[in-house]
């Protein structure tokens, strides 16, 4: 008669056991893994699941967030936690500690500066369309600034001179030919780091009197 081993599962903590656990499922998942399994493959994870950490939020909602979070190329969390979109006005509220990230990556003045109000527009804008937003207008740039009291004094100039934002019978709108700097823009903010644009693009997105905010 053969001898059946019982294998246990046992998590340490230098010779302190933290945990320990005979099911199958778990030791089997923890050998796979060790020995270079995918982890999520061998839970069962899908790997194209990347909603994890928003199911919290209403299915519309999420979907819309998903939708962004993928044409800007950054994870839905890292877009939840810079902007906070949401279906209620005014849509978008701004993260204090993002903001000031973004600050210190971009230029006060000159050519690779972007103000506040342009920053806001933007960021509402693009996800202005995922919801359906019928109408943004200068106001309401200036309410997502409000999310985080601050305030552009010159944001009317600003929008004027941004090449990405144009104005169309009174509201404004995305530039449908300048549509990679404003996602450039948007992915800059949700990662912490500075807008990925060209020397050429930077010289012209922001004219230096735009620029007081």
């Amino acid at each position: 008669m053969g001898i059946k081993a019982q294998l246990k599962l046992i998590l340490q903590a230098d010779n302190i056991v933290i945990a320990e656990s005979d099911d199958p499922k778990i030791w089997q998942a923890a050998f796979q893994a060790i020995q270079g399994a995918d982890v999520e493959t061998v839970l069962g994870i899908s790997a194209g699941r990347k909603d994890r950490g928003i199911d919290w939020i209403p299915e519309e909602e999420r979907s819309a967030i998903l939708s962004l979070a993928g044409d800007l190329d950054v994870d839905p969390q890292d877009l939840l936690s810079a902007c906070h979109p949401r279906m209620i006005a005014p849509y978008i509220f701004l993260n204090k500690h993002y903001w000031e990230a973004f600050k210190h990556q971009t230029a006060q003045r000159g050519r690779t500066s972007v103000s506040n109000a342009v920053l806001a527009l933007t960021l509402l804008l693009l996800w202005g369309e995922k919801i359906h937003l019928e109408r943004v207008a200068l106001r309401d740039g200036v309410a997502v600034l409000r999310t985080i009291v601050a305030r552009d004094d010159h944001a009317s100039r600003a929008v004027d001179n941004c090449p990405w934002l144009q104005r169309a019978s009174g509201r404004i709108v995305l530039n449908p030919e300048k549509i990679s700097r404003a996602i450039a823009i948007a992915r800059a903010f949700c990662t912490q780091t500075a807008p990925e644009w060209t020397e050429e693009e930077g010289a012209i997105s922001a004219a230096p009197e735009v620029l007081d905010s």
